[in-house]
């Protein structure tokens, strides 16, 4: 079994140990149900996705993780709802996250450097940015900020970044959202269909994984991302 393989079943296994976790406290302890967590969202009336929004636009200046935000907009909004509100938010925050990097910052130099793998990177950016982008939002292969600063520090069209952002997280969205739903009811039918879900954005993070390695070494494309940061 190679390292990747081995790395991403470890965190569906972290994943699923986590729901079981909180369904077991929830059991315990709280005993929440769905219609409770309704009746507190509609309690805050058509502010509900407002705040969510906001929560998104500030998470890439904090250290929230984005999951976390994803998986509760699931639990409170529903599968659907929840995904879409996913989708538009983590828009909005990728593009908060690039606008203050670009205003505030200048426009990274890598040409004198020794980071071949990512001057690699930056020609395939600068040349097709939409394509590039979309193909690394598909695959949990870079850490989500880390390439949005990166795009905000090079020459990466604001609307196709944007574009490629929205179209990439939709899968992941999904994930998060109908998973985040599943928390308070996790049936055997809800297991079966996240299962199908995660074996479908798995087969799509490796053929676009394998498409990419041909052109990079990941894991050099990261640690260069993560040097040009510091």
């Amino acid at each position: 079994m190679n390292k990747k393989l081995r790395n991403f079943i470890i965190k569906i296994v972290v994943l699923i140990s986590i729901a079981g976790l909180f369904l077991l406290l929830n059991k315990l302890f709280f005993n929440l149900k769905p219609e409770d967590i309704q009746k507190w969202v509609e309690s805050f009336g058509g502010w509900a996705p407002v705040i969510l929004m906001g929560i998104f636009a500030i998470r890439p200046f904090t250290l929230i993780p984005l999951s976390i935000i994803a998986l509760s907009s699931g639990l409170i909004f529903g599968p659907y709802m929840g995904t879409l509100y996913n989708i538009i938010g983590t828009v909005i925050g990728a593009g908060t996250s690039f606008a203050a990097i670009r205003i505030f910052t200048d426009e990274a130099h890598i040409e004198d450097r020794n980071l071949d793998t990512l001057k690699a990177f930056k020609n395939d950016l600068e040349e097709n940015g939409f394509k590039s982008v979309l193909m690394l939002r598909l695959i949990p292969a870079l850490n989500f900020d880390l390439l949005t600063f990166f795009c905000a520090k090079m020459k990466v069209i604001w609307w196709k970044f944007l574009l490629a952002t929205l179209v990439g997280t939709i899968p992941g969205s999904f994930m998060f959202g109908y998973f985040g739903s599943s928390l308070l009811k996790l049936k055997p039918m809800n297991l079966i269909i996240l299962a199908g879900i995660i074996v479908v954005l798995a087969l799509l993070a490796y053929l676009t994984k394998r498409q990419l390695g041909s052109k990079y070494d990941l894991d050099e494309l990261k640690d260069e991302m993560k040097e040009l940061k510091n």
